[in-house]
C-alpha cells in the first residue's frame, strides 16, 4: 500500500492535557491487517500506538518520539525517570484483566481504552474516546486564497450562449459583462483575481435579479457557475446596502447570509468561494459543519459572522445550544436544493424555519440545483416569494452536453474485474472518481486498488472528518489519482480535471446519476463517464428509462441492450415520467392535468411556511 507524508488540514485535542500524541509512521487508511499489525509491533515496545491515521491518546508513551529511556512516562504514577515495574507508588488495580498489551491501550484514572486493535470479548471492549477535530485557521495571503486560476475548457464558451428560460418574461434583463450588474467594486477585483472574463449563462440572469431583491429557483447543469451567480450578488448587496450592520456584534452571533447545504464538504468549498469573492471587503465567512470541534468553531464566530455555511444538523444544535440566532438573516440560500427539500431533510429545514429564521417576507431566498422535480419545485414555494424568478438553462435537469456517457452490460460478479482492466488500461494518466451505493463497498474497493498497487484514497460517511478532508485534498491534488466515494460526494463538489467517473453501482434515480456524472465534464471541459448495468438488480432495472431518456437528450447513442432491457418493461410506458416538468415553472402549468398536480401540491405548502 502507497505511504503517505502527514499532511493534514487541521489537528486533534484532547480535553485532557495528561500525555502526547503521537502520529508515528501513518499509513494510508486502506492498509491491510499485515500493515497495521507490523505497523503496531513497531511501536509496542515504547508505548506508541498509531492505526491507520488514528492519533491516539497515550499516558505512558514518548513525548515528540524521544527514545531516552528518562523521558517516558510511568504507567502507573505518570512519572519519568523509571517504568512500572519499578514504581514504589500505590499500584492501580488494572480494571478490566488481559494482557500487558491491552493494558496499554488504557489512559488515565478511568481505565478507557484509547485503542483496541485486537479481538477482545464483548465485556473488555470499550469505545474508543471521541477526538476533537480543530481545522487549521482560514487561508489569508491573497495567492492561498485565490490559488490557481481554474482552467477554462474548449467547449467553456457553451455557457455564455446556453438558451434560459426566465420567467415571468420580461422582469429581468439580461447582462453581457459582470460591471453591467452594478456590483461593488472589491467585488469586481476579486471577480478578475479569479479571472473570470464574462458571466456564465445562469450568471447574466442570476445576478442582475438577485442585486434587484427577487428571490430566484434556478436550475442549471452541473459545472455551469451557479456558486459564483448567487455569491456574486449577495456579497455586493451586503457591502452597498448592509454596511451599519457589518460592523455590530452580536450576542448570540447573527450571520447576515445563510447558506445551506447537503454535505460538509459542499459546505467547506462554499466557504472557500465566500472567502475569494469578500477579501479585502471586511466580510467574514464562517462555517458550521459535523466533524469539527463545536467549540472552536463557535469561538471563531465571536468575532463577527456576516456569511454562515452551514449542514442542517450542526446548524441546529448550534441554535439550540445558543451559540447562533438567525434573526439577522437577510439572505437565505438552499444549495442543492432539491436534495435539502426531499424527505432526508424535511424534518430539518422544518424546525429551523421554526428556530428564528426570519419569513419568506423579509428574507431574500434563492435555490439552486442541477435537477428540480415538480414535487420539489411545488414545496420550494413555501420558502419564495410569490414573485420569485425561475431559471432554467440549457437541458435543466438533464446531463452535460459535455460528458460522453458510457453505459456497460456488467454482471455484479465482473464489475472488479472490469474496474481494474479500466484503470490499468485506459485510466493510466487520468483522474478517476468511483462511484458505489455502501460505506461498506467503498471501503472494500479501496482495499482491493491497494492491494493491486493501485494509488487511491475512499470517502463516505463512516469516514472522520479529517480523513473526509483529507480524501478530498489528496484527490484534487492529484496525490491519490483515484477516489472511491459514496454519493456523499455526488453533489456540488468541484474536482479539477476528472477523467472519468465510473458508476460502479448505479444510483437509484436518474437525478442521483445526472449529480454523480456530473463530477466531470466541467468548466468546459470535455468529461467520460462509465455505468456498470447489472439486469440482475432490480435497482438498475428500475433506473434504465432514465438513463435512456439521459442519454437522448444530449444526442448520445443508446446501447442495445438498454431498450430491450426498457422494451420489455410495459409497465413504464403506461406511466412514462415526463422529463420536461424538470425545466418548467410549475406556477404556468401547460394543460388541465399539470393544473391539477399543482393545485395538490399547493395545499401542503403551509407546513413550510
Amino acid at each position: 500500500s502507497q505511504e503517505y507524508s502527514s499532511n493534514r488540514a487541521g489537528r486533534y485535542e484532547e480535553p485532557s492535557n495528561r500525555g502526547e500524541f503521537s502520529d508515528f509512521g501513518s499509513k494510508n487508511w486502506e492498509n491491510d491487517e499485515n500493515d497495521m499489525s507490523n505497523n503496531i509491533n513497531n511501536n509496542e515496545s515504547s508505548g506508541d500506538i498509531s492505526v491507520g491515521r488514528t492519533l491516539v491518546f497515550v499516558r505512558g508513551g514518548r513525548r515528540g518520539g524521544d527514545n531516552n529511556f528518562n523521558s517516558r512516562l510511568c504507567f502507573n504514577c505518570n512519572e519519568a525517570g523509571h517504568q512500572a515495574r519499578d514504581c514504589t507508588a500505590f499500584t492501580k488495580g488494572r480494571e478490566r484483566g488481559g494482557t500487558q498489551e491491552y493494558n496499554r491501550g488504557f489512559s488515565g484514572d478511568s481505565g478507557q481504552i484509547e485503542n483496541t486493535f485486537n479481538d477482545h470479548s464483548e465485556s473488555q471492549s470499550l469505545k474508543p474516546r471521541v477526538q476533537r477535530y480543530v481545522p487549521s485557521p482560514p487561508p489569508t495571503a491573497r495567492e492561498d486564497i485565490f490559488g490557481t486560476a481554474t482552467q477554462k475548457g474548449e467547449n467553456f464558451q457553451k455557457y455564455h450562449t446556453a438558451n434560459v428560460k426566465c420567467s415571468p418574461e420580461g422582469v429581468i434583463v439580461p447582462i453581457e459583462l459582470y460591471e453591467e450588474a452594478r456590483l461593488n467594486t472589491e467585488v469586481l477585483s476579486n471577480i478578475r483575481n479569479v479571472h473570470y472574463d464574462e458571466p456564465t449563462a445562469i450568471q447574466r440572469y442570476a445576478l442582475p435579479a438577485i442585486c434587484q431583491g427577487k428571490d430566484i429557483m434556478a436550475c442549471a447543469q452541473t459545472g455551469s457557475g451557479k456558486t459564483a451567480a448567487f455569491l456574486l450578488p449577495i456579497i455586493s448587496n451586503l457591502l452597498e446596502y448592509h454596511k451599519n450592520e457589518l460592523s455590530e456584534l452580536h450576542d448570540p452571533p447573527s450571520p447576515l447570509c445563510l447558506i445551506l447545504s447537503p454535505t460538509r464538504e459542499l459546505a467547506v468549498q462554499t466557504d472557500r468561494e465566500a472567502r475569494k469573492f469578500s477579501f479585502n471587503t471586511g466580510l467574514k465567512s464562517c462555517l458550521a459543519i459535523g466533524g469539527f470541534d463545536i467549540s472552536a468553531s463557535c469561538d471563531s464566530y465571536a468575532t463577527g459572522c456576516h456569511i454562515l455555511s452551514a449542514t442542517a444538523g450542526r446548524l441546529i444544535d448550534i441554535i439550540k445550544n445558543g451559540y447562533v440566532s438567525l434573526r439577522n438573516v437577510k439572505y437565505f440560500v438552499l444549495d442543492e436544493a432539491d436534495r435539502m427539500l426531499d424527505t432526508s431533510f424535511g424534518p430539518d429545514m422544518r424546525e429551523l424555519a421554526q428556530s428564528g429564521l426570519p419569513t419568506k417576507d423579509n428574507r431574500q431566498t434563492s435555490m439552486w440545483s442541477a435537477t428540480f422535480p415538480r414535487e420539489i419545485q411545488n414545496l420550494a414555494k413555501g420558502f419564495l416569494k410569490d414573485d420569485y424568478i425561475f431559471l432554467a438553462v440549457g437541458h435543466a435537469s438533464g446531463a452535460n452536453e459535455d460528458i460522453i456517457q458510457t453505459i456497460e452490460l456488467v454482471q455484479e460478479a465482473d464489475k472488479k474485474d472490469r474496474l481494474i482492466e479500466l484503470l490499468e488500461e485506459k485510466f493510466k494518466k487520468e483522474r478517476c472518481l468511483i462511484f458505489v451505493e455502501t460505506k461498506r463497498q467503498a471501503d472494500y474497493i479501496g482495499l482491493l486498488l491497494s492491494g493491486k498497487g493501485l494509488i487511491s484514497t475512499t470517502m463516505h460517511g463512516d469516514r472522520s472528518q479529517s480523513q473526509r478532508m483529507q480524501a478530498v485534498r489528496q484527490f484534487t491534488t492529484g496525490q491519490c489519482p483515484i477516489l472511491v466515494a459514496t454519493s456523499v460526494a455526488a453533489r456540488g463538489l468541484d474536482f479539477p480535471l476528472i477523467g472519468y467517473v465510473v458508476n460502479y453501482d448505479l444510483p437509484s434515480s436518474g437525478d442521483f446519476y445526472v449529480h454523480r456524472i456530473g463530477r466531470t465534464g466541467r468548466a468546459g471541459h470535455v468529461g467520460k463517464s462509465i455505468s456498470f448495468f447489472d439486469p440482475t438488480r432490480s435497482s438498475d432495472r428500475q433506473i434504465a428509462p432514465d438513463l435512456i431518456e439521459r442519454l437522448r437528450e444530449v444526442g448520445q447513442e443508446v446501447p442495445e441492450f438498454l431498450q430491450r432491457q426498457v422494451a420489455g418493461a410495459t409497465e413504464f410506458h403506461r406511466e412514462r415520467r415526463n422529463f420536461d416538468n424538470h425545466s418548467t415553472d410549475t406556477r404556468f402549468p401547460r394543460n388541465s392535468n399539470d393544473a391539477s398536480r399543482s393545485t395538490t401540491y399547493a395545499a401542503g405548502e403551509a407546513d413550510w411556511k
